[in-house]
């Protein structure tokens, strides 16, 4: 299928309203110095992990800046918190900008007092202006009621935001209703899923073996725990100020006893969706969804349907990126200032653009992925690389293998991720 370079006269707006905000002269954000009130005197700002702009549309930004604030840039990529942790006890760190994913080691950092809180220096106001996708992911990340964020990483979207692809062609061949007609007329559910499954689970060449799989398998502890936000079921909650361990209510054990219940069925098992023998695969990203593109599945996206907890349909993510500072930064609200300076909303449009144009081949992929960014409020798991996922690991493993019952394994490990939530929180 020909790519269609511009997704039809929507995506020109978006494209177009995002350059010229972008390309716009320089906002400065509620609480934060202004270029002309900062002077570092010629001394060197390191990125950690992340990198410096590099910008289509405002190519000279960091001459810019570097002219604006007296300084000079270096780039380091340190990718754990062990690394990250021996610069600033070296003292190393002091003018450094950090900007990691949450997988690398957040909260190794902020529950060892390594990370500034930025409730100390910028006030509320200055949240509420960042683009949402910043915004709810320094909310999701907070640390005893305080948050770390300092600016814009994430900008228009989180790449990382899971959808669901179906195979067009199957949906076709059995006379089936397309998914994305049923999500818009609020009809795409468990059980709908459960249904359009189920015809298509088959053995199309008769030797008694299923071969044809209406779901690709849930078979383990990382897609299981993507998969549960579907029904509204998270690993920890907060409550009361509070990080409380959920897996063992009704809403996750309803997740699980519906995936076994598809297993059992034969309608989820293993199979291959980029060979076109997989009606619905659970969950994927836009770029996740390559191999199929590549393999020329005729794909559609459709949210991950609803479960009979869920108040809406969810779009978790596998990433938070957030832009902090360390807690020994030396003049930290002139490095907010020059952070701002940097990284702006409407810097990512650009990779926006790239990814619509290398993985979306129509209007339907476009409106599902937008729809997918606007709707996003932070949904995801954030414990990945912690305690929690190892405890986790064995028991979910054996609830979906058939070894042991859902309530009773959650109610047996509760105790202790309450534990390691306690401990890492200090609650």
């Amino acid at each position: 299928m020909k790519r269609i370079s511009v997704m039809l006269i929507a995506i020109v707006c978006v494209v177009v309203l995002a350059a010229g905000f972008a390309c716009a002269e320089y906002e400065l954000p509620p609480g934060v110095k202004s270029p002309d009130e900062v002077d570092f005197g010629g001394k060197m700002v390191t990125i950690i992990r992340g990198a410096l702009p590099d910008l289509v549309h405002d190519p000279n930004r960091v001459d810019r800046a570097k002219e604006l604030f007296n300084v000079e840039f270096n780039e380091i990529r340190l990718e754990s918190a062990d690394q990250i942790i021996a610069r600033i006890m070296a003292g190393d760190s002091k003018y450094d900008i950090i900007r990691t994913p949450h997988r690398e080691g957040y909260f190794a950092l902020v529950s060892a007092g390594m990370l500034l809180p930025a409730d100390d220096y910028l006030p509320d106001e200055f949240f509420e202006w960042l683009p949402p996708a910043d915004r709810y992911t320094i909310e999701k990340l907070k640390y005893q009621g305080q948050r770390y964020g300092i600016g814009v990483h994430e900008d228009v979207f989180n790449e990382s935001i899971m959808i669901m692809s179906y195979n067009r062609d199957l949906i076709e061949k059995y006379g089936l209703p397309d998914p994305w007609e049923l999500y818009l007329a609020g009809e795409w559910t468990y059980d709908k899923l459960e249904e359009l499954a189920t015809v298509i689970t088959e053995d199309t060449d008769g030797d008694g073996v299923i071969d044809q799989r209406g779901i690709d398998d849930v078979a383990g502890r990382d897609a299981f725990i993507r998969f549960a936000h579907s029904n509204g079921a998270e690993t920890a909650v907060q409550e009361y100020g509070k990080w409380v361990f959920a897996y063992n209510r009704e809403n996750a054990i309803e997740a699980f006893n519906t995936i076994i219940r598809w297993r059992e069925k034969g309608i989820m098992g293993s199979g291959s969706y980029d060979a076109g023998k997989v009606g619905f695969k659970i969950h994927t990203h836009l770029a996740g969804n390559r191999h199929a593109q590549a393999a020329g599945v005729n794909f559609g996206f459709v949210p991950m349907p609803r479960g009979p907890h869920a108040e809406r349909h969810y779009y978790p993510t596998f990433a938070f990126w957030m832009m902090t500072l360390p807690t020994n930064a030396e003049a930290p609200e002139d490095l907010i200032a020059l952070a701002n300076y940097l990284y702006r909303p409407g810097d990512r449009q650009q990779k926006l653009d790239e990814q619509i144009d290398l993985y979306m081949t129509d209007q339907q992929h476009f409106r599902m992925y937008m729809e997918a960014i606007d709707s996003w409020q932070g949904e995801g798991d954030p414990f990945q690389s912690t305690d929690i996922w190892t405890v986790l690991s064995t028991p979910v493993s054996d609830v979906l293998g058939g070894r042991k019952g859902a309530a009773a394994a959650m109610d047996e490990i509760a105790p202790q991720v309450q534990a390691l939530l306690d401990d890492l929180f200090k609650q």
